[in-house]
């Protein structure tokens, strides 16, 4: 039986190794990933296009460019406060504020340093100007169904929420 290619519209299955640019790990995603191949609702472009064509049992390695990635570090996004503004139940390290505009679009901040007087947040992606390696796995590929389509978009959905 012919391996099935990875096109659009198919179910992909897979788990991902993350590295920077000094191949230090940064994320192991062992619980594999689902998505709909084509739909550009999950992965990054640039890694979407790389499984093009490509078969279960097959591993790929994607470098990205911040560019490709999660965009360049922007340091207008980070912001430096005195602490006596924030409430102090957003006073911790790791925390997320979501912030809303006027018009009601919101964005979310991490608290990255906390001293006796100041705090400071980053609006930026955790991500944001960085090189990475994706390794890839990929463990299945088959035809998508109306159910794999409707729980994607589900997905998608929920995550926008």
């Amino acid at each position: 039986m012919d391996s099935i290619k990875i096109t659009k519209d198919m179910f992909v299955v897979l788990t991902y190794e993350l590295y920077d640019d000094k191949l230090e790990l940064l994320e192991k995603v062992d619980q594999p990933v689902t998505h709909i191949h084509g739909e550009g609702k999950k992965l990054l472009p640039i890694i979407e296009n790389s499984l093009d064509g490509k078969i279960a049992g097959e591993e790929v390695e994607v470098k990205v460019s911040p560019n490709d990635g999660f965009g360049g570090y922007d340091s207008s996004l980070v912001i430096n406060e005195k602490l006596t503004n924030v409430p102090e139940e957003f006073r911790k390290l790791d925390e997320t504020i979501a912030f809303a505009n006027k018009s009601g679009d919101t964005k979310d901040f991490k608290v990255t340093e906390i001293t006796d007087q100041k705090i400071v947040l980053d609006g930026n992606h955790y991500l944001a100007g960085k090189s990475l390696l994706y390794k890839i796995k990929i463990l299945d590929v088959r035809e998508a169904t109306q159910y794999d389509r409707e729980q994607a978009q589900l997905d998608f959905l929920r995550s926008k929420a």
